[in-house]
């Protein structure tokens, strides 16, 4: 899934234009988990776990610089790296607090009660910091719309497949 544009490994994602604002297209990808990606397919208990909750759509909007209509499909990426800083901030920032604040209480011999209310406080400042921290890099890099970029016109390949094998 992984393409190489301007020597920058980039992660893909499949979606349709749902609406054209000038210069802008706005671009709905559906979230999807990995189920039904597998041998095991809908048979598995996470399957009909995740088939229970609906299925999450996400718009972006982006410059139109391929002229993109309503009902086309398009690739758009996002660099790896900011991929993996935004899963950082995300996930083991809140983590790391939420161990650390439960390590101090512990230390401090503070009981079990208060030693989880501790670890909850570090889970939940670690998510205020990390969203302060996205929110103000935003601000300076430009909106995280201007991370993901709109790669190609995914109507054209999806009209001219070839079908290498006869048979």
């Amino acid at each position: 899934m992984s393409n190489t544009m301007n020597d920058i490994n980039m992660i893909e994602e499949n979606g349709k234009v749902i609406a054209v604002d000038g210069a802008f297209a706005v671009i709905e990808t559906q979230a999807r988990s990995a189920c039904g990606h597998c041998n095991v397919g809908d048979s598995c208990g996470t399957s009909v776990l995740a088939g229970l909750f609906s299925k999450r759509r996400n718009n972006v909007r982006l410059e139109n610089h391929l002229n993109l209509c309503v009902g086309d499909y398009a690739v758009i990426g996002i660099n790896e790296s900011v991929l993996l800083t935004t899963a950082i901030m995300a996930y083991m920032l809140p983590i790391a607090l939420m161990i650390a604040f439960a390590v101090v209480a512990n230390m401090a011999g503070i009981g079990d009660g208060i030693n989880f209310l501790f670890s909850m406080l570090g889970l939940f400042a670690g998510m205020h910091i990390s969203n302060r921290i996205m929110r103000n890099k935003d601000l300076q890099d430009g909106t995280q719309s201007q991370q993901i970029v709109l790669l190609r016109n995914a109507s054209e390949a999806i009209t001219s497949i070839d079908y290498p094998f006869n048979g």
